[in-house]
């Protein structure tokens, strides 16, 4: 068996606060530290289920926060920056047959409360994101476009608000693991490493094992994907981009003949809309 796991760090075992997130930040190496540990604790539990492949999508900002010479042995790294990848927190999800993914360390869409930094890709830009006129964030657009793969979401890790937004979407058998819960943004009732570890790796590994008792998450097709963002420039700048239909002032509409290809095309929208012209441009 083939498992594709994706990698966030809000979602992570003890990490509160944008200190712990970012390179630079004074608890960076905290943060990316406990990253690792719950992304290792998956692997295994996978591995000892029997995953032959274990593909791990570093996907939070620059996404090459997880060190390479700390990954469990069982599993292969993808890492680099994110302007590098043109699929965003799935890059290399379509390099093989995947049997089933994992999302690890996930957190909550935009404007969801009580969760740590809840957002939807790119906080800084995207207002709301919508399938078919319902408000999605990573975990259910990830795991749609991973479901029009063949490849079913089988488990989500995160804060309980997440866990919550996950069985919402992907349904009350998805395995889940709660590794804390939300006060306030940038604060949380915490569980220690030496608790949620064994329990991810559980988790993982009875996921593997239930194998089609949870099933893919898939909106209808063809798919509405509509964007609002918060600024006009950052929509005048994202709807520059090929595949991508201006609908007002702050919105967008994501064409393709794909899911995967609208994710694609959505990916390219939003680097454009991060980029800032040059100062004699502005």
């Amino acid at each position: 068996m083939n498992v594709y796991v994706s990698v966030d760090i809000e979602g992570i075992t003890g990490v509160v606060h944008g200190d712990m997130m970012m390179a630079g930040q004074p608890e960076y190496g905290r943060g990316r530290s406990l990253m690792m540990g719950d992304a290792n604790a998956a692997v295994e539990g996978l591995v000892r289920a029997g995953a032959e492949l274990v593909l791990v999508g570093d996907g939070h900002g620059p996404m090459r926060n997880l060190l390479i010479e700390d990954l469990h042995p069982g599993a292969q790294l993808v890492s680099g920056s994110g302007d590098a990848k043109d699929f965003c927190q799935l890059e290399g999800a379509d390099s093989d047959r995947f049997d089933a993914a994992v999302f690890v360390g996930y957190h909550a869409m935009a404007k969801t409360f009580k969760a740590i930094h809840p957002h939807t890709i790119a906080g800084i830009a995207v207002s709301e994101l919508r399938i078919n006129g319902r408000p999605h964030g990573e975990t259910g657009l990830n795991a749609a476009v991973l479901a029009s793969l063949g490849i079913p979401t089988v488990m989500v890790t995160g804060d309980a608000t997440t866990v919550e937004e996950a069985k919402a979407f992907l349904g009350p058998e998805i395995e889940t693991v709660a590794v804390k819960r939300a006060v306030g943004r940038n604060a949380a009732i915490c569980r220690p490493p030496a608790v949620t570890r064994p329990e991810i790796t559980a988790a993982a590994e009875r996921a593997l094992g239930r194998l089609g008792a949870v099933a893919p998450y898939r909106p209808e097709a063809p798919w509405r994907l509509e964007v609002d963002f918060n600024t006009m420039p950052q929509c005048d700048r994202a709807a520059r981009t090929a595949g991508i239909e201006r609908t007002g002032a702050l919105g967008i509409t994501v064409h393709g003949e794909s899911p995967w290809e609208q994710y694609r095309t959505l990916w390219a929208g939003l680097r454009s809309a991060l980029y800032e012209p040059a100062s004699w441009l502005g």
